[in-house]
């Protein structure tokens, strides 16, 4: 026996990172802890960047797509039916075709919960607008947390009817792992699919979305299926899928200010564009403004950086690294023209006038009215982290399902509770 890493069957769509919805980051505004712990179990929550009274909402959970699910007889979107090839491979073989479609949002009855507590709180719901949607497809295994299962896998003798009468002996893999990770035996087949087709959940679109998929099994798998179908058990041995969702998330806009004592600002940048010959480029500039933004006190530093916390106080400390960066940009870019003054410096090329290539440089600035009319100034501004991408995922599963086959028309099991509660009745 040798033991195989699983591959499974995967479906990549990705897309530009622009959402045209703005669901905040958590660590900016959380509004989770509004909800039920069944809600908060069913649903990632996301508040919205602008509107306070709008949520976003992620399933943890899906099924089944089913059509008038509030009816006394709801139809799953779902078929299933044997047939025996005359020819090919599995010629005489006895094989299943199945097809349908995947809902992320088929908990209709975590969904109605959710919806009433937002009513209850005076706020409404709307699927989150997703970026990019990654769909996987697990054929009759199990997704362990490492990213890694345990598999055995034997070659297995198949013999196969050839429409003269004549049989043919061929060896396939049989691979299988345990229903229970921790045990002994290695008792579930993944040999289930011979041909699996379907399309993935789209990018730049929202999370509620439908995703088909049609399917034929490997021969041996009628009684298994007829036996599902008879009982609406669940199909996680056969067939599971997970949309793997990225949002791009909002961050709020912050205050801060700086306050400058321009006698001290100007004996800073005069001490420093001597030290450079009075001939400063791009870079040693941005590190002289890098500086000025991490001292503390204005009177010795010329430049002291406050920002505004969370309870509106306004204190030195920066939320976080990007901040500084922030800061120390919005700095220059509003001290440059006050403390000096750019000079172009023009080259040509040896090889003739074949192209001219331009430097700027900087030297100091002759600011009469800030050195001799004000000593002191506070300027505020405003600046925005950017976007943060929030990662979800949505698990799909096969369940509650009867009939097919020879009677046709599949139905959904109403008389388990568990199965009527999922469409919400």
């Amino acid at each position: 026996m040798t033991a195989f890493r699983f591959t499974s069957f995967s479906l990549l769509s990705l897309a530009s990172t622009h959402a045209s919805a703005a669901p905040m980051a958590l660590e900016e505004k959380n509004v989770t802890g509004l909800f039920s712990a069944k809600t908060k179990n069913a649903f990632n929550l996301l508040a919205d960047s602008e509107d306070n009274s709008l949520v976003y909402y992620v399933p943890n959970r899906g099924g089944l797509a089913v059509d008038s699910p509030m009816s006394t007889n709801p139809i799953p979107r779902f078929a299933i039916s044997s047939f025996s090839p005359s020819f090919g491979f599995f010629g005489g073989e006895t094989l299943v075709r199945l097809g349908g479609s995947f809902s992320t949002t088929s908990d209709l009855g975590n969904l109605g919960t959710l919806e009433e507590e937002a009513k209850a709180l005076g706020l409404r719901v709307a699927p989150a607008p997703a970026a990019t949607a990654t769909t996987k497809f697990l054929l009759g295994a199990y997704e362990l947390a490492d990213g890694r299962l345990d598999i055995s896998c034997t070659k297995e003798e198949l013999k196969v009817t050839r429409p003269d009468g004549t049989e043919k002996i061929n060896f396939v893999p049989k691979c299988n792992t345990k229903s229970d990770p921790s045990g002994p035996t290695y008792d579930l087949d993944l040999n289930v699919m011979y041909k699996f087709a379907s399309l993935p959940a789209t990018s730049n679109s929202v999370v509620s979305q439908t995703i088909p998929f049609q399917a034929v099994t490997l021969p041996n798998q009628e009684l298994n299926l007829r036996a599902k179908m008879q009982s609406g058990a669940s199909w996680d041995d056969y067939i599971t899928a997970k949309v793997d969702w990225e949002i791009t998330a909002q961050r709020k806009t912050r205050q801060a200010r700086f306050h400058i004592n321009w006698q001290s600002t100007f004996e800073q940048a005069s001490a420093f564009a001597a030290y450079h010959d009075y001939s400063c480029v791009d870079v040693e500039l941005k590190g002289f403004y890098q500086k000025l933004t991490s001292c503390s006190k204005e009177d010795e530093c010329g430049i002291r950086v406050e920002y505004m916390q969370t309870d509106g106080s306004w204190a030195d400390k920066a939320p976080d690294n990007a901040a500084f960066i922030n800061a120390s940009n919005e700095v220059q870019k509003r001290l440059n023209d006050e403390l000096f003054t750019e000079v172009q410096n023009k080259s040509t090329s040896h090889l003739g006038r074949v192209s001219e290539e331009s430097k700027s440089q900087f030297t100091l600035r002759a600011n009469y009215e800030k050195i001799m009319f004000s000593k002191n100034e506070v300027i505020p501004f405003a600046f925005n982290e950017g976007q943060v991408p929030v990662k979800s995922s949505t698990i799909l599963n096969i369940s509650c399902l009867k009939g097919g086959f020879e009677e046709g028309r599949v139905t959904w099991n109403m008389e388990d509770t568990g199965c009527k509660s999922q469409i919400g009745q």
